[in-house]
């Protein structure tokens, strides 16, 4: 993570179903612009990524936040109607990940 201890993981998951591709990006964007205002505002959120699931018609994002109603609320601006917002964890796989799997030859 970013190494601000106040910041949590959080996971949205959005239900796609009744999006067309022309809504679903602009619902992206549109949350991209929330998060940047949410910001620029004072707000400690950060949007990390977009996990697209088409097979399940869903989208999964990753925030950086000091809580979930921060998170609820940028995709309310946003009006991306979100199914839930989960708090989550990662870390990265043993040996450093993609890095130490290049040095031991995995990806050729």
């Amino acid at each position: 993570m970013s190494g601000q201890p106040d910041l949590r993981l959080f996971m949205v998951e959005h239900d796609l179903r009744d999006l067309s591709s022309q809504q679903q990006s602009s619902a992206h964007h549109s949350l991209g612009d929330a998060v940047r205002r949410a910001v620029r505002r004072g707000s400690r959120i950060r949007y990390v990524q977009r996990i697209l699931v088409p097979e399940e018609s869903r989208c999964l994002c990753l925030f950086e936040a000091a809580g979930a109603d921060l998170v609820r609320n940028v995709n309310d601006i946003a009006q991306f109607p979100l199914a839930r917002v989960l708090a989550v964890s990662s870390s990265p796989p043993p040996g450093n990940g993609r890095m130490a799997d290049l040095e031991e030859g995995q990806f050729r």
